[in-house]
């Protein structure tokens, strides 16, 4: 994995940027779904399937869930050897305790992308028991490092901060002082020019200063951590304000609109101005070839492009930085189907694999979009010339707001046979672009939540939360005193993301338990998420 062996060299690598004569730009046009690329992807898997557990590093647990995380992206199967061999290995340490060797930060970080990744609502245990390490490892500085030592380390600590993000994605509270307290650590150790370093000195200020050993790999690194660190934070505006924002002029500083912050120990501007600089720097120096950990570094730069496109909405179908990847994993692939690396053919060559696929932009998307799935066709009358059958064997199209009107209808049906809709229907829907047509599903879905079937009243208290729009805020306190458990949470989480305050108010509850929490903690919530609206909009208006 990238810098786990230290050097002593000092130098500023200059980045390598792939050319290759005498080809136009259109002979790049990859994608994961490119025949060239599905071939590479298929010999690098067969490589991992025979070769795992060669090298000594694939028997620690960050090399299992990284070759986990291959197999999965390639194959969706949960049953996948490698993938149960991962998560056999994850409980292993939550019962006898995960080592504290010089890699146990990526395993730990690993792990829990690998859980976020196949479902961690199905492995709740282990994930908190995963983030436990991970905030006994942190120093007082707020990075993460080997054992032993207290020198901050970019690598390892971009590991803890993907393992809180993933853990927060799925609906797992995180410690946000130690999410404030890392984010101050990139602020302070940035360099003037946007980059970073493997292991930068950290001045004690806001005063930037040029770190010993900055790469290409760090430089990707800390702009990716930027942009989780700030979504833990509540940082992350509308996609339309990010990419306003990204175009302003460097002397320009930007304008923070005044909203509350999940922690007052970050300067919200401060933050903004990094994630400006850092895309800045990535923009001229992020190539394809890197000095030391080459894979490594390539599943670093999709990982970084996969949360830029999330906060400003701006993918490519076909982007250069991916095409030009392709072609070197081309031309660098050996004759078994392996890409050598630092660390062993298994793991360099599960990383390339996940670049391959873009298995980050993949996960980051299901996570935020949370896609309609209809099993068997039942309630799909959208142009189905887009529809197609994921991994697990589940129909979706391209475009979710084609379905929502035949889903409303399904949810606010009195005949239809409810116990069927736990599997036909998305938790969240995509609603229309259109603001009228968007209104009118909001306020559907508002007074499903209120008295609907227990579908409805799910799929309303998780849809919207996603909309970020304070009309909705008294359905989802009203939903708190629902009388299944599973609506209560999922109105509890949508205040949560609305708001901004991953904390929030109120109480734990069982991922799968439909028993609702005692009804004082649900009133008490009830009141603190009350006071709060009333705060921020004191002309709300609340259902009794």
């Amino acid at each position: 994995m990238v810098e786990m062996f230290r050097t002593s060299s000092k130098i500023v690598f200059a980045i390598c940027v792939l050319t290759l004569a005498g080809r136009s730009p259109a002979a790049y046009a990859y994608t994961p779904e490119s025949p060239e690329v599905k071939a590479l992807v298929a010999r690098g898997m067969a490589f991992i399937e025979q070769n795992h557990g060669k090298h000594a590093l694939d028997k620690e647990l960050g090399g299992y869930a990284v070759c986990a995380m291959a197999a999965f992206s390639y194959t969706g199967d949960e049953n996948h050897p490698l993938v149960k061999a991962a998560i056999d290995e994850i409980r292993k340490g939550v019962q006898q305790g995960f080592p504290n060797n010089s890699h146990a930060n990526y395993s730990l970080g690993l792990a829990l992308i690998l859980l976020g990744t196949v479902d961690a609502a199905r492995y709740p245990g282990e994930v908190q028991a995963l983030l436990d390490e991970i905030y006994k490892r942190q120093l007082p500085n707020g990075t993460w490092t080997y054992p032993n030592e207290r020198i901050g380390d970019t690598s390892q600590s971009q590991y803890a901060c993907l393992g809180m993000w993933m853990a927060h994605r799925q609906g797992i509270q995180v410690r946000i002082p130690a999410v404030a307290n890392v984010t101050n650590w990139f602020l302070r150790t940035q360099a003037p020019d946007g980059g970073f370093g493997y292991r930068p000195e950290d001045p004690g200020s806001f005063t930037r200063i040029t770190p010993e050993r900055m790469t290409p790999s760090m430089g990707v690194a800390g702009a990716g951590s930027l942009y989780v660190l700030g979504e833990l934070l509540g940082f992350i505006d509308d996609p339309k304000t990010m990419r306003a924002r990204s175009l302003l002029p460097p002397a320009i500083q930007p304008v923070i609109e005044k909203q509350e912050a999940v922690s007052n120990a970050v300067e919200q501007g401060r933050w903004q101005l990094a994630v400006k600089d850092a895309d800045a720097w990535c923009a001229r120096n992020a190539g394809v070839q890197n000095p030391f950990h080459q894979y490594y570094y390539m599943y670093t730069v999709e990982r970084y492009w996969a949360f830029r496109e999330l906060a400003v909405a701006r993918p490519e179908a076909e982007p250069a930085w991916y095409n030009q990847g392709v072609a070197y994993l081309q031309k660098n692939i050996t004759k078994d189907g392996s890409w050598t690396s630092d660390n062993g053919p298994t793991i360099g060559t599960a990383f390339a694999v996940l670049y391959l696929l873009r298995s980050s932009k993949k996960t980051v998307e299901r996570i935020q979009l949370e896609q309609g799935r209809l099993t068997g066709g039942r309630g799909l009358k959208a142009d189905m010339s887009t529809a197609k059958t994921n991994a697990k064997g589940q129909v979706v199209t391209s475009d979710g707001t084609k379905e929502v009107a035949d889903i409303l209808e399904m949810l606010d049906d009195p005949k239809a046979p409810q116990a069927e809709y736990v599997s036909d229907v998305p938790e969240k829907l995509v609603l229309s672009s259109d603001p009228e047509e968007r209104e009118k599903q909001i306020s559907r879905l508002r007074r499903m939540i209120i008295n609907g079937s227990f579908q409805g009243r799910l799929t309303a208290a998780k849809t919207l939360g996603t909309v970020r729009d304070l009309g909705s805020a008294p359905a989802l306190i009203f939903a708190l005193s629902d009388p299944d458990g599973r609506v209560v949470r999922a109105a509890r989480d949508s205040l949560r993301f609305m708001s901004r305050k991953p904390a929030g108010f109120g109480f734990d509850i069982p991922n799968t338990d439909g028993t609702p929490p005692e009804k004082a903690a649900r009133e008490k919530a009830q009141a603190d998420w009350t006071n709060w609206l009333l705060s921020v909009r004191p002309d709300a208006e609340l259902i009794e």
